[in-house]
């Protein structure tokens, strides 16, 4: 059996990357020693190496087939993103092939290796951290079109499409702060997101920006799901210092944080609420409700174009990274925008 880049990566104890980019001739570019080199090469002749010419053809012949990896079609936000990637592709003559990877990265991984043996021309992708996979780079240095979608991933340079989230986060709390909140509690994402790290980052920032107080006991982290905000709320409520508003990083935890205010019941009738991107009958819960709504359609609509624009030629230059805005709203029959750019 013929060897593969990483059986040769393994031998000349580099990784997979390095020996890809030797390989097909772009190891000077990429800065790789000349000694580094050599010994890549002496090992693929040694051992017969061949590089995988079937996996090569399907990036010259097209498919008019996208490949889309999301983390959990179940929330609302990627399935209404999936929705408008599906639109702009089929406007555009493609297909899409649609897969999840549950937050997980091994799923991410094994996903990202199969896709260098299918038929698809391009990715577009919701990384499930910010720690780059090896097949990230070998997809690129194979000249595989790649866009980041919702979050970005240290190290790796290609196309993305994002909102602010720091501008976001530090707007809700200062909405919150003009409500007359002084004493907020955070239910934050998990920490290794680019979303999640970069939405703290900007809640902190709210809170110096309004003269407010950091407590350790109301902060906490943890996955994008509803069983976080159940237990962040829980530990809340708790504590002892009962806070008069809680923010929520997602969606999925902004409903357990909803769950256990509504089985407490009447005692936290004025705590506000606040999240990034809502839930159904939010603003009729009988609370102040702050939501920093994102262009999920936009950002859909045009990780997609960037795409297809990379398949198709159209652009051939350094990768281009957009920045959305976030806009922040009050929910509620007499609430109006609280945001000063809307």
């Amino acid at each position: 059996m013929p060897p593969t880049i990483r059986d040769i990566a393994r031998l000349a104890g580099v990784d997979a990357s390095t020996v890809s980019r030797v390989l097909s001739g772009k190891g000077k570019s990429a800065r790789i020693g000349d000694e580094t080199a050599e010994r890549i090469r002496t090992i693929a002749d040694e051992y017969g190496y061949r590089p995988n010419l079937a996996a090569r053809s399907l990036r010259t012949s097209k498919t008019h087939t996208l490949g889309l990896l999301v983390t959990d079609l179940s929330n609302p936000f990627f399935a209404t993103i999936a929705a408008a990637c599906e639109a702009e592709a089929s406007a555009a003559g493609y297909g899409v092939i649609v897969a999840t990877s549950g937050e997980k990265r091994h799923r991410e991984s094994e996903y990202l290796s199969l896709l260098r043996s299918r038929p698809v021309d391009g990715l577009i992708m919701t990384p499930a951290d910010t720690r780059p996979h090896e097949e990230m780079n070998l997809l690129l240095d194979e000249g595989f079109p790649l866009v980041f979608m919702d979050r970005r991933v240290h190290g790796i340079c290609c196309d993305s499409v994002v909102v602010d989230n720091r501008a976001g986060a530090r707007r809700i709390i200062s909405a919150l702060a003009a409500l007359g909140a002084r004493t907020i509690a955070v239910a934050g994402g998990p920490r290794d997101t680019w979303t999640g790290s970069e939405r703290m980052e900007g809640f902190l920032k709210g809170f110096r920006d309004e003269g407010l107080s950091v407590i350790d006991d109301l902060i906490e982290t943890g996955p994008y799901s509803i069983e976080t905000g159940r237990r962040a709320t829980e530990k809340f409520m708790g504590s002892g210092i009962a806070p008069d508003a809680v923010v929520a990083a997602n969606n999925q935890i902004l409903l357990g944080v909803l769950e256990v205010l509504m089985k407490i019941g009447k005692p936290t009738a004025h705590v506000a609420v606040a999240a990034f991107d809502g839930v159904p009958f939010a603003g009729l819960m009988g609370r102040p409700v702050i939501i920093a709504e994102q262009p999920r359609r936009e950002i859909g609509r045009l990780a997609t174009r960037m795409l297809i624009d990379r398949i198709e030629g159209r652009r051939d230059d350094q990768p281009r990274e957009v920045t959305l805005p976030v806009h922040v709203r009050a929910l509620g029959p007499d609430s109006g925008p609280l945001d000063p750019e809307l």
